[in-house]
């Protein structure tokens, strides 16, 4: 199965990967994936907007690594930045909307 990993718009960094969380990180959707990184942050429940790789509003980058890619988790920003590059599909950007 396919993994998520998002990355921050503003800062380029690694905001999760749903790998490092097993079987709980088996997720439907970007969406799914970017709340799953919220909850294990201590964040608030957050919506999402989907938009366009130019949108200067997105808060995240969300890439598809698929099983052919890794299904072993990233331990690091490095690794989590490799596997992106190597073997990761974009799949959309997401705006958050705190509710």
């Amino acid at each position: 199965m396919a993994h998520y990993i998002a990355i921050e718009r503003v800062t380029g960094r690694v905001y999760g990967d749903t790998a490092r969380f097993g079987q709980v990180g088996d997720v439907a959707s970007p969406d799914a994936a970017v709340l799953l990184f919220d909850r294990h942050h201590g964040r608030a429940p957050r919506g999402f907007g989907h938009v366009g790789p130019a949108s200067t509003a997105a808060s995240y980058d969300v890439y598809e690594i698929q099983s052919s890619g890794s299904r072993v988790p990233t331990a690091n920003e490095a690794e989590a930045q490799a596997l992106v590059k190597d073997h990761g599909s974009w799949v959309v950007a997401l705006v958050s909307y705190n509710s």
